[in-house]
């Protein structure tokens, strides 16, 4: 018989997830930019919230099937330097037209993304900003907003950044399509003229693809340019959104993404860019069954179906660890976030006649920091980092985001970068180590095959279960041990192995990188 306790605790988080999620959506409306400037009711209110709930995963369990690391050697940028790197670049805020909110510039977050050693950075893009009156005909003069883009990519490419463009976003901050462009329902996204918004996806792509007019005008030819473009932000639910328009957004996914290949074969349509949960998993399903229509009445009517699934390349999904666990009333960690997207895929790789697609492969987390409002300490937050690059590589997401780090943060993620260029394959290693005192998290990254290549080490204790002290099995006589702050020194292995004492925290404990590398 299950505990009333139990049974009761279970009942009231229950009661509890749909007040969290309207709270949450609360706190994201509030908000303003790409990523957002919460207004400061929201967030003392969620700062209060997080706190009394302590939110933070007490457990990180590991993907039973990850996904296979990419074959070395592979290019999905068709030889744009950088392109590779898993490390994803988004720090500040955006005006949705190549500046950051207020006039400010972008330059600033872009040298921080450089001193960190990101390769690359974030933009989105509004098309009522871009395109408020009518189509743009850019031979002419430039207006004032693809002027300022155009500084934006100058600058993104004087710092060898890769820019992962969501564009076009037509929904969430950028408040819906333009007047001109009518809508298919009141107060959602899916515009009248769906031909317009891919013509504007079309010509962004000739515009600032590797090759296109801007790498023309510069002299750069197909050495740089956007190659990643990431179809919206967060469709299903995010203030001006595609809600009860899964099908439409799967026809601006179709339509768009044949406009910007049409430019650039080698480009890539990264898609759906959701918020972690299950209203996501449902809105996501709407989107790859074509047979089901689930769009507007507009869409419905004319019954044509669609599917996101066949032209998608890169599936993108956005999580916050400690906020989603708040509001979910359960551990959130990424890899749940990222086994919820995948799983739906997967599920309709085959189903709809007449749009079966092959195995997804890049999974992408475009968008997520701990817990949004930075209310955990940036010593833990910098912890948090490098046990979150480690998760999720670990689970095979082929790219992840490095979001508004804070200074201690910058280090660790500098330091790790360092360490880990490609980090892939990311093994978990736990049982491979011997455990002397308390309970510890090991993972293993191999340099090449054989036995005797180099590895790094990714250890940290337990949380909330203190220090812990443990034995790892190395290949050379000495080892360097590299703490979060930077600190490094080196141990001798005595007889093919090295013993490292792992602090603890009640929330979360800071990982050591231990480099056995000859």
């Amino acid at each position: 018989m299950k505990n009333p306790r139990v049974e009761s605790s279970e009942a009231r988080n229950a009661s509890l997830r749909p007040r969290r999620r309207r709270v949450l959506r609360w706190v994201k409306w509030s908000s303003l930019g790409c990523l957002g400037v919460v207004s400061l009711l929201g967030l003392l209110t969620v700062g209060l919230c997080l706190l009394a709930a302590n939110a933070v995963p007490k457990s990180f369990p590991v993907v039973p099937d990850p996904i296979p690391p990419p074959q070395r050697g592979a290019d999905l940028g068709s030889g744009l330097d950088g392109f590779a790197s898993p490390y994803i670049g988004h720090t500040g805020s955006w005006d949705g037209k190549g500046g950051a909110m207020f006039g400010a510039s972008k330059v600033p977050d872009l040298d921080a993304e450089v001193a960190m050693g990101l390769r690359w950075t974030f933009m989105c893009v509004y098309w009522r900003a871009l395109e408020p009156d009518g189509p743009v005909d850019l031979t002419g003069s430039l207006p004032p907003a693809w002027r300022s883009l155009d500084e934006f990519v100058k600058a993104a490419h004087q710092r060898k950044l890769n820019i992962l463009m969501q564009a076009p976003v037509v929904g969430g901050n950028a408040g819906g399509p333009p007047q001109w462009a009518g809508r298919r329902e009141p107060g959602r996204s899916a515009p009248r003229d769906m031909a317009a918004l891919a013509e504007f996806a079309g010509k962004l792509a000739r515009r600032y693809c590797p090759g296109g007019d801007l790498a023309r005008k510069e002299g750069w030819g197909a050495s740089y340019g956007v190659r990643a473009w990431e179809l919206d932000n967060e469709p299903e639910s995010y203030r001006t959104n595609w809600k009860g328009q899964a099908a439409d957004y799967a026809e601006f996914v179709t339509l768009a993404g044949a406009a910007i290949k049409q430019v650039d074969p080698q480009a890539l349509v990264l898609a759906p860019a959701v918020a972690s949960g299950a209203h996501a998993a449902a809105w996501l399903e709407g989107a790859l069954n074509a047979q089901a229509l689930a769009g507007s009445t507009v869409f419905r009517g004319r019954g044509r179906p669609y599917s996101m699934g066949p032209v998608t390349d890169v599936v993108t999904f956005h999580n916050y660890e400690g906020l989603n666990t708040f509001f979910a009333g359960e551990d959130y960690p990424v890899t749940r976030a990222f086994q919820e997207v995948r799983r739906t895929f997967e599920d309709w790789e085959t189903r709809a006649p007449g749009f079966a697609y092959a195995r997804k492969q890049e999974y992408w987390h475009t968008e997520g920091n701990f817990d949004f409002v930075g209310l955990m300490s940036e010593s833990r937050r910098a912890a948090w980092r490098w046990q979150f690059f480690t998760r999720a590589f670990a689970a095979g997401i082929r790219k992840v985001t490095v979001m508004d780090a804070k200074p201690l943060e910058q280090t660790a993620v500098r330091l790790y970068l360092e360490a880990l260029p490609n980090p892939f394959p990311m093994h978990p290693a736990t049982d491979e180590i011997s455990i002397i005192q308390g309970q510890a998290h090991a993972f293993r990254h191999a340099d090449g095959a054989g036995l005797a290549s180099g590895r790094v080490w990714v250890v940290w204790a337990a949380v909330d279960t203190g220090d812990a002290v443990v034995a790892l099995p190395v290949i050379g006589e000495t080892v360097e041990v590299i703490d979060l702050g930077g600190r490094r020194r080196n141990l001798r292995a005595e007889q093919g192995r090295i013993e490292v004492r792992l602090p603890g925290d009640a929330k979360m404990p800071p990982p050591l990188l231990v480099i056995d590398r000859e």
